[in-house]
């Protein structure tokens, strides 16, 4: 993963503020991530043949064939008509274009697809895309140093104006819950005795 991608890429307002929390369930999946990069990127309708040429990372091969037709019959049984329900795609046959912005920066799809590996890729989304951890991720992305416990929660309270409003209970939330899940699939580093979370270039270079 590239040590210069950051959440929510160069803007300086909450990147995640104005994301529906129901839209999060259908982003933990790579192809629907991969699918919104590449509608965030061309800024055009395509066709579902160039969608498809895009998601198979442009390969015309003929013995990619199978592969495409995968890709295909996924996008038009599945993952379309999931962000069609949402509002987030337009669907027909004219082609298939983002409604608005996507719901969450390009910047950080990139981010989260590059955490990700065909391996464990759906396990890591199921961790991470989440409102309170992509938040936590994005506050730990604009940090040169480790964060404190205490500098986490506050950071993430004055941004939440649900169960994280209140920093102590936050601090409670990060320790038990989200904090250890993350470090258990090492996008970042926790040491409950001194409390410091550390992203996941700081753990890579410390460890080597």
């Amino acid at each position: 993963m590239s040590s210069d991608a950051h959440l929510g890429g160069d803007s300086t307002t909450d990147p995640l503020a104005n994301v529906p929390t129901e839209c999060y369930e259908i982003l933990r999946h790579p192809r629907r991530l991969r699918l919104l990069e590449v509608l965030g990127c061309q800024r055009t309708r395509l066709s579902l043949s160039d969608l498809t040429t895009e998601l198979a990372d442009g390969s015309t091969d003929v013995s990619n064939g199978q592969a495409r037709h995968e890709i295909r019959i996924s996008l038009v049984h599945n993952h379309l008509p999931r962000l069609e329900d949402y509002d987030i795609v337009d669907w027909n046959d004219d082609g298939v274009a983002l409604v608005d912005e996507p719901p969450v920066h390009p910047a950080d799809l990139s981010v989260l697809l590059d955490l990700c590996d065909d391996e464990n890729a759906e396990t890591l989304l199921q961790t991470l895309v989440d409102p309170v951890r992509m938040r936590l991720l994005s506050a730990l992305e604009t940090s040169d140093q480790p964060l404190s416990l205490e500098q986490l929660a506050a950071r993430l309270s004055a941004h939440d104006g649900g169960p994280f409003a209140d920093a102590e209970r936050a601090q409670i939330a990060l320790h038990h819950s989200h904090l250890p899940a993350m470090a258990e699939i090492g996008v970042v580093g926790y040491d409950p005795e001194s409390k410091l979370v550390t992203r996941y270039d700081q753990v890579v270079s410390i460890v080597q």
